[in-house]
């Protein structure tokens, strides 16, 4: 694997990733003047995005001498290019002494690295002779130090003299600084000599110093002081004594680690972080590192790829980090056996979990919660300190994205972006959870990470439908795949788990069986859009319609909730959540109508609209519209009109019944009476209303879009069939509430609590002090609502349009 690393390493670089880090840096050495600690500059992202090759592929623009730290315990992980062990070990020897000992150390460092770089390049000229600019000289170093000569020269730095010293010299600190911009200023002097470039004194940086895996100085504490104080405090110090000279450090790391790599205001170890105005001037951490980058043409245009050809790991592996298409460009041209198409998706397991062996391995927490956030977009609650931590151990450990921090430091934003590998070995790792002798419900561990606070609690319901679709997803594929032995057949993806291959979709029949269970599918099946006359049947409009989505998106807006999004979001295998801001919609499914090349054409989808709370109401008040969203486009394609445009669309009412825990659990006793009394509302027995909205679906003008509504009641197994537990789901769906958690669950210190007036309900306890009143009495037990799956056309069906319309007719007569 090692090799194959390497070899990766050689691999065209893609993207313009370099050239934003060379920018940025130009412009902070511009801006930097004497700020304190504003030479150095943090980039931090997760595994495998090319954090090492952004810095090598710069170092062809900018005089680099880079270092690699990897500690001895890390290099399971394949590192390249090599650690620098003679440099790590020499930087941990400063470690035996107190912080201002340890800062004079760092700074005789630098002073003799410069020394011996300078020597190195005073031996090379014949090597730098093609050079015409200093650029052309940085690659040629570059070149040089990748060769032969990068150890040598580490050894020589490391063999030159350094005075060990009891206790902290001020003096010679200054001079050892002194002598340091000296040499730096010779090195970069020489330089512009070898080519005659008069731009040597430039404000940009000339000389830029890395370290690869820097967390390795931050994870060291200084002896004898402060833990906040390390290795990697110590060495910033001494590098803000060179500060006048054009040389800038880069610290790179997988740890998001805020009171180290980028400190926090609050905690930051020296006082000289901050400049007069109050403000730090340390940047807050690099993340813009290269993704979906795929060269000059496009991977896919509308009419050229069936599902079939979206759903192969060639494919899905372009997408996403830069390191899946590197590993895929050695396996085209056949020079390594282990990043080979049929291992990627394990390769990505591996990662995803943190551990080599993903298919027994006894998964962490954090794990399990990085295999769910992969799949369900969740939303962490940043308000959390423990929070916080976890996130910055999910970009460490389990392949999360850093997508940005902001400039006071003080929190984060983290997340899953699409990646169809990533989220292929999540549902596989997902498919080990459930078939283990020790089976792990995602369902009860979404609860647990819920109930510590970790989750974000505004928008549960929507969490909770997302899990639903993606379990029914899942279960649909096993079910076909049994069925049919796909993954047997098409073997092409080295499965280690035994599992589907997720990512080849299934079809949508499969998945409302899947995800309603047979008895209500069978009764869907049957149904009839609610819209439109002379309908199809949903069996017959949506007979060879399929769905492909194993994770889910967040939508920045509605421009993406439309059949032209569709396509594209099928080829990625996602859904969409949809933005706050989207009116009457929550999720959104993509549906393929036929086994054709993916285009508009042959795009819809299903429409998903949540209800907070159960309400006798929802099948007539909570329709969705296609037209009131611009889902179909007013001006169809080549081909099509508007009298032949008449592809159907599918929309799903959730009333999963979100609300507080208002009541404690003495009164849920109290009204547990009422809620095993006769549903009061049923389609057959809601007469009075069918004809209500029978009676305004006559008077609407027909639409080309036939709509298949379905409204499902309640979150039980007698609803949704991949919900097995109830009462997980209540909880899951269920707010915190401050009742609920006093710790003295007495009525008397309920009625006191409530008498304090943290919120407003009916009762005497909020409303005694306006007399006798209809706010003095308690607040009546709310009507109960019959679980179930029921269908629009159950309410509007043509029979009862027909029926409205010849009873309108003989009133006019």
């Amino acid at each position: 694997m090692a090799s194959a690393v390497k070899r990766a390493w050689r691999v065209w670089y893609r993207g313009r990733a370099h050239l934003l880090l060379y920018d940025t840096v130009a412009t902070m050495t511009r801006e930097k003047g004497l700020k304190g600690y504003a030479n150095s500059l943090a980039i931090v992202q997760s595994s495998m995005t090319g954090k090492s090759r952004i810095v090598h592929e710069h170092s062809k623009l900018v005089f680099t001498i880079p270092f690699n730290l990897t500690a001895e315990e890390e290099m399971d992980g394949f590192p390249y290019p090599f650690p620098d062990s003679v440099i790590r070990e020499h930087l941990r020897n400063a470690s035996k002494s107190d912080f201002l000992s340890a800062r004079l150390y760092f700074l005789e460092f630098l002073y003799n690295l410069f020394s011996a770089v300078l020597e190195e390049v005073e031996t090379l000229k014949d090597w730098f002779k093609a050079a015409k600019t200093y650029r052309d000289v940085a690659e040629a170093w570059s070149l040089h130090l990748e060769k032969k000569g990068r150890n040598d020269l580490y050894k020589r730095v490391v063999r030159m003299k350094y005075k060990v010293r009891d206790k902290f010299d001020p003096p010679v600190f200054n001079f050892i600084a002194k002598q340091s911009q000296n040499k730096i200023s010779e090195l970069i002097s020489f330089i512009g000599k070898l080519v005659g470039d008069d731009n040597c004194n430039s404000p940009d940086a000339r000389v830029v110093i890395y370290f690869d895996e820097a967390h390795y100085l931050t994870n060291i504490s200084m002896y004898g002081d402060s833990p906040f104080l390390t290795l990697y405090d110590a060495f910033c110090s001494a590098a803000n004594k060179i500060l006048p000279s054009p040389v800038f450090f880069l610290f790179l790391s997988t740890q998001l680690t805020l009171s180290r790599i980028g400190p926090l205001q609050t905690v930051s170890a020296s006082a000289r972080l901050y400049n007069y105005s109050g403000q730090d001037n340390i940047r807050p951490p690099f993340t813009e590192l290269p993704f979906d980058y795929f060269g000059s043409e496009p991977l896919i245009r509308p009419g050229e790829k069936t599902l079939k050809d979206v759903s192969t790991i060639h494919f899905m592996s372009q997408f996403g980090r830069p390191m899946y298409v590197s590993f895929l460009f050695l396996s085209l041209i056949g020079t390594m056996v282990f990043g080979t198409e049929r291992y990627m998706v394990d390769l990505a397991r591996t990662k995803l979990i943190a551990s080599s062996m993903p298919s027994i391995a006894q998964m962490t927490d954090d794990a399990k919660l990085a295999i769910l956030a992969v799949r369900l977009l969740i939303d962490f609650n940043t308000s959390r300190a423990d929070t916080q931590a976890r996130m910055v151990r999910l970009v460490q450990n389990h392949m999360a994205i850093a997508f940005s921090i902001p400039e006071h430091r003080e929190t984060l934003s983290i997340g899953y972006p699409s990646e169809p590998i990533l989220a292929e070995a999540a549902a596989r790792q997902m498919y080990v959870m459930r078939n283990r002798v020790d089976a792990v419900d995602p369902s009860r561990s979404l609860e647990v990470h819920i109930e510590s606070g970790l989750i974000d609690n505004g928008k549960r319901g929507e969490l909770v439908a997302r899990l639903i679709f993606t379990l029914a997803y899942d279960q649909a594929a096993d079910a076909y795949d049994e069925d049919t032995s796909e993954s047997r057949k098409n073997a092409v993806d080295g499965n280690a788990t035994g599992s589907p291959f997720y990512s080849r979709g299934v079809p949508l029949k499969y998945f409302i069986k899947a995800l309603f269970g047979k008895a209500h599918a069978e009764h869907i099946f049957k149904s009839y859009p609610d819209n439109v006359r002379n309908g199809q049947t949903f069996e017959q409009a949506f007979e060879r319609a399929w769905v492909r989505f194993t994770h889910f998106q967040r939508a920045g807006n509605s421009s993406v909730i439309t059949t032209e999004a569709a396509w594209a979001a099928a080829a990625r295998a996602m859904a969409f959540q949809c933005s706050s801001g989207q009116a009457g919609m929550d999720i959104f499914i993509p549906v393929v109508l036929r086994d054709e090349k993916l285009q508009e054409e042959i795009m819809t989808g299903i429409l998903v609209h949540l209800n907070d709370r159960v309400s006798t109401e929802t099948k007539v008040k909570a329709e969705i519209d296609e037209r009131e969203i611009g889902f179909f486009p007013t001006q169809p394609a080549d081909g099509l009109n508007a009298n032949t445009d008449s592809r159907p669309y599918i929309t799903i009412v959730m009333d999963l019944g979100v609300q507080p825990f208002y009541r404690t659990q003495v009164e849920n006793e109290a009204k547990s009476a009422a809620t095993k009394a006769t549903p009061v509302f049923s389609p057959a027995q809601n007469s009075t209303t069918a004809k209500n909205v029978a009676t305004s679906s006559r008077r609407r003008v027909a639409v080309a879009h036939p709509r298949y509504s379905i409204f499902a009641i309640g979150c039980s197994p007698s609803v949704y069939n991949v919900v097995e537990d109830k009462d997980v789901y209540a909880s899951l769906l269920s707010y915190r509430h401050i009742l609920q958690e006093h710790p003295r669950q007495t009525p008397n210190s309920l009625s006191a609590v409530r008498r304090l007036k943290p919120f407003w309900k009916v009762g005497p306890e909020c409303f005694d002090w306006a007399g006798e009143t209809k706010l003095s009495p308690e607040d009546p037990a709310e009507e109960p609502v019959a679980e179930g799956v029921y269908t629009g056309d159950e309410l509007s069906s043509v029979a009862e349009q027909d029926e409205g319309e010849n009873a309108f007719m003989a009133d006019s007569q």
